[in-house]
C-alpha cells in the first residue's frame, strides 16, 4: 500500500486521511444495516395489499376514467380521486423524508474521496 501525506491507499481504493480519520472516530456503520432492514420494509409495504403500488394503480385507473374517459376499472364510494392522492401523497412524503436521512448518513463516507 502505497500513501501520501494527505492520501490512504486501502482495498477499497484510495481515501481522505483526515476523513478516514474522522469517520473512524465518530462513524457507525450499523447505520447502512438500518437503513436495509429499512428498505425491505418499505418495499414489503409498497407490495402489500392497499399499499403504494396499489394505491398507484387505483389512482391511475381513477385518473384514467375522468382524465381520459376510460371505462371505469376502480369501484366507486370507497375514496375519492383526490383523496387517494393525499393519501399517496403522504406515503411518499414519509419515504422521500426517510430517503433524505439516509443521504445526511451516508455522506461522510462519500467525504472520503481524496482532496487531490
Amino acid at each position: 500500500m502505497s500513501d501520501s501525506n494527505d492520501t490512504v491507499e486501502t482495498a477499497y481504493g484510495r481515501l481522505d486521511r483526515a476523513a478516514l480519520r474522522q469517520v473512524q472516530d465518530t462513524y457507525d456503520t450499523t447505520i447502512l444495516l438500518r437503513m436495509v432492514d429499512d428498505l425491505d420494509a418499505i418495499l414489503a409495504e409498497a407490495r402489500a395489499e392497499d399499499g403504494l403500488r396499489d394505491m398507484l394503480l387505483r389512482l391511475h385507473g381513477m385518473a384514467h376514467t375522468v382524465i381520459n374517459g376510460a371505462g371505469m376499472t376502480v369501484t366507486t364510494g370507497e375514496e375519492s380521486l383526490p383523496e387517494l392522492a393525499f393519501d399517496l401523497l403522504a406515503e411518499l412524503l414519509r419515504i422521500v423524508t426517510m430517503l433524505k436521512g439516509w443521504l445526511v448518513q451516508i455522506e461522510p463516507l462519500e467525504q472520503l474521496t481524496p482532496r487531490n
